[in-house]
C-alpha cells in the first residue's frame, strides 16, 4: 500500500506534547510504502528519497504522529523505517480537554511543601529581640526597687523604695537615740526655778509623748512585715504618691513612694526573624522558639503564626508580691498564643522580714518560680484566673510544631540579675536545593483539580483519564504518561 507522510528533524522531548506544527517546522513530503502486516501503533515502511541520506526523526502520518525509531538503508536511496506512536502528541488537543488531579505543576507554590527534596543536615539561626519598657531596666541589679509591706498610721500599706532608701530607713531606726526623740531643753539666760515653772503642767505631757515615742522606736523594725525587691527601677512605672514611710506611729522622715495600685503592665513587640516566604516557614523546615529570662524558653506553633511579622508580649505583674502574667499575641492579626506565670520577686532582709541590711550587702533569697501557678499569691496571678480559666499556663493553639514545653526561666532573686531582652529565635533546615531552581523539571506541588488547557510545562496527575476516540492501549498509555509526569507544550 503507497501513501504520502510527512517527515520531520524535530527535538522534542518524549515525554511531551509538542508537535511539529506547534513548532513550526516544515516538512518534507514522501511516498511511503507500507510492509504488510503492519501495526497502526507501530508501522513498518519502506521509503525513497531521491536526496542523499535520510535526516529524519518524526513523521506525521495521516494526523497519526511517530518516532522513527530505526532506519535501515536498502540501497538506491530506499530505506526501510521503523517507527513507534507518539501518543502524546497525537492525543494532545484530547489532552488539553481533560479535568484532572494535578499533583505538581509549574504554577508558582507558596504553600504547599514539596516532601520529594531533601533538606540539609546544617541548620539555620536567625534571631530578633524586644526590650520591656520598665522590667529589667537598669544598669546594675543593685538599682532594682524593693517593696516594703508597712503597717503605718493607716493600716497596712506598699512603700517602694531603692536599696539606698532602704538601709537609711532601718539605719535611722536603729541609730535613733533618746536626744534625738527628746532633747534636752534650755533656756538662756532662764534660772531652774523659771525653767522648771515654765514647764508646769505640760511636763507630765511632754514625759507621755517621750515614752511614746520611745516605744513606738521599739516597735518600729516590726511595722516591716516583708519586703521584696522586684527588676524594676523606675519608681515612674509605678502608681502612686511621694511621702515620709511611717512605721506604726513612728515617723521616720525617709522618703518613700507609696503605692495606690498595686499592678503594672509592662509589655514589647519582637518581630519574627522569617528566612523564608514560601512552604518552608513551616515545620519541620523551620521552627520558632520564643524566649523571656522571667519564665523559659517555650516552642511557638509555627504553622499556626505563618503570616504573621510579630510577637507582642504583655506583662501583668503584681508588684507586692511579684507575680507576674506575661501573655503572648500575634501582630498584626492579634491571635492569642498563651499565658505563662513567674514570680519575679525576690525576698529582702529588712526590719521583722529578716536581719538589717549593711552597706556592704543585702541577705537575699532567691526563690525561682517559672511556668507554675501563682495563683495562690494573688495579685495579678489571681486577677488573671478567670480569664485563663484558672491555670496559670493557658493551652495552646495547635500546630505540626510540638506542644509548647517550657524550660525554666528565672524567677524570684534570681529574675534580678537576668539580662532585659526576650528573644524569637528562629532554627532553619533548608532543602538542599532550591524549590524554584528545579520547578521547570520536575514541578511544584499543586495538588488541585485544575484543567489541563491552562497549564503549561511540567505536569503530574493522579489517575488520569483522558476520553479520545482510540484503543484502550493508547489511551492508557497516555494516562500513565500523565500520571508519571509530562511536559505540556
Amino acid at each position: 500500500m503507497s501513501m504520502t507522510a510527512k517527515f520531520y528533524t524535530f527535538d522534542k522531548r518524549r515525554n511531551s506534547t509538542k508537535t511539529p506544527t506547534i513548532a513550526g517546522l516544515t516538512s518534507e513530503d514522501l511516498s511511503v510504502i507500507l510492509k504488510s502486516p503492519t501495526s497502526y501503533k507501530n508501522p513498518l515502511m519502506h521509503v525513497s528519497r531521491t536526496a542523499e541520506g535520510f535526516p529524519f526523526n518524526y513523521m506525521d502520518w495521516s494526523g497519526w504522529l511517530y518516532w522513527i525509531d530505526d532506519v535501515v538503508s536498502v540501497g538506491n536511496n530506499r530505506y526501510e523505517i521503523r517507527c513507534s506512536l507518539d501518543a502524546l502528541g497525537t492525543l494532545r488537543p484530547w489532552i488539553l480537554q481533560t479535568t484532572a488531579f494535578v499533583l505538581y505543576d509549574q504554577t508558582s507554590n507558596s504553600e504547599i511543601p514539596d516532601t520529594r527534596l531533601s533538606t540539609k543536615t546544617v541548620r539555620g539561626f536567625a534571631s530578633s529581640y524586644g526590650e520591656f519598657q520598665n522590667l529589667g531596666n537598669y544598669s546594675t541589679p543593685g538599682d532594682a526597687l524593693i517593696i516594703l509591706s508597712v503597717i503605718g498610721q493607716q493600716g497596712l500599706s506598699y512603700w517602694a523604695v531603692t536599696q539606698n532608701q532602704a538601709y537609711a530607713l532601718m539605719n535611722y531606726v536603729y541609730s535613733t537615740s533618746i536626744d534625738e526623740m527628746f532633747p534636752y531643753i534650755t533656756v538662756e539666760g532662764e534660772d531652774t526655778d523659771e525653767i522648771l515653772t515654765s514647764f508646769g503642767t505640760g511636763l507630765a505631757e511632754a514625759i507621755t509623748t517621750f515614752a511614746r515615742r520611745f516605744a513606738a522606736s521599739g516597735s518600729a523594725p516590726r511595722c516591716i512585715t516583708g519586703a521584696m525587691q522586684i527588676p524594676i527601677a523606675s519608681i515612674g512605672a509605678l502608681h502612686g504618691n511621694s511621702g515620709n514611710i511611717w512605721l506604726g506611729q513612728f515617723d521616720t522622715n525617709i522618703r518613700g513612694f507609696e503605692l495606690d495600685w498595686r499592678n503594672i503592665v509592662d509589655f514589647t513587640t519582637i518581630s519574627i526573624p522569617w528566612t523564608f516566604s514560601d512552604w518552608r516557614r513551616r515545620a519541620p523546615y523551620t521552627e520558632l522558639y520564643f524566649y523571656c529570662p522571667y519564665f523559659g524558653m517555650v516552642a511557638l506553633p509555627t504553622e499556626d503564626i505563618i503570616g504573621e511579622t510579630g510577637i507582642y508580649i504583655e506583662a501583668t505583674i503584681d508588684v507586692p508580691t511579684g507575680a507576674a502574667i506575661f501573655e503572648l499575641s500575634t501582630v498584626p492579626s492579634n491571635h492569642y498564643i498563651g499565658s505563662y506565670s513567674a514570680n519575679l520577686g525576690g525576698q529582702y532582709a529588712i526590719g521583722a522580714s529578716g536581719i538589717m541590711p549593711t552597706v556592704q550587702g543585702t541577705a537575699m533569697i532567691g526563690a525561682t518560680i517559672a511556668g507554675a501557678a501563682i495563683i495562690a499569691t494573688g495579685g495579678s496571678a489571681g486577677a488573671m484566673a478567670a480569664k485563663i480559666g484558672g491555670a496559670a499556663v493557658a493551652g495552646i493553639i495547635g500546630g505540626n510544631t510540638p506542644a509548647v514545653s517550657c524550660v525554666s526561666g528565672g524567677g524570684g532573686g534570681a529574675a534580678i540579675g537576668l539580662r532585659k531582652r526576650c528573644y524569637i529565635f528562629e532554627v532553619t533546615h533548608d532543602t538542599t536545593v532550591a524549590p524554584s531552581s528545579v520547578s521547570d523539571s520536575i514541578g511544584t506541588p499543586a495538588m488541585a483539580q485544575k484543567a489541563l488547557s491552562g497549564l503549561t510545562g511540567y505536569v503530574q496527575t493522579k489517575a488520569a483519564s483522558v476520553s479520545a476516540p482510540f484503543y484502550d492501549r493508547i489511551l492508557d498509555e497516555v494516562n500513565a504518561a500523565l500520571d508519571g509526569g509530562v511536559f505540556i507544550e
